[in-house]
């Protein structure tokens, strides 16, 4: 399924319990946390990740920089996904921990 957002839209919003995952085909999107832009997200970058993989609420706000095109990996497809294509969850993975390595660092430069 694919996906359109005009630039300043919301695709997602933190707290919110939805589950798919976004893989951006074409623009830019920006992560947003406690009003502070996090990271910037271009071509074939993928979020929404954590809660398409955990089922646990956006843990921020994700918004279209410019007009964007985005692939949706609806929720219900993930067990399937997992279960005859465990080696493409790899990619997945890496990203998550890369972020959560970023995160981390950014966390202990601020105590």
């Amino acid at each position: 399924m694919i996906r359109y957002f005009k630039k300043g839209q919301v695709v997602l919003k933190e707290g919110n319990t939805d589950r798919d995952a976004y893989i951006i085909e074409h623009g830019e999107c920006e992560v947003v946390k406690n009003d502070e832009v996090i990271a910037t997200l271009g071509k074939n970058e993928i979020f929404g990740e954590l809660g398409w993989l955990q089922h646990i609420p956006r843990s921020a706000t994700v918004r279209a920089v410019s007009d964007v095109t985005l692939r949706v990996i609806k929720a219900e497809e993930a067990p399937l996904f997992m279960e005859h294509n465990p080696k493409a969850l790899i990619p997945v993975l890496k990203i998550v921990c890369s972020r959560m390595g970023e995160m981390l660092e950014k966390m202990s430069k601020h105590t």
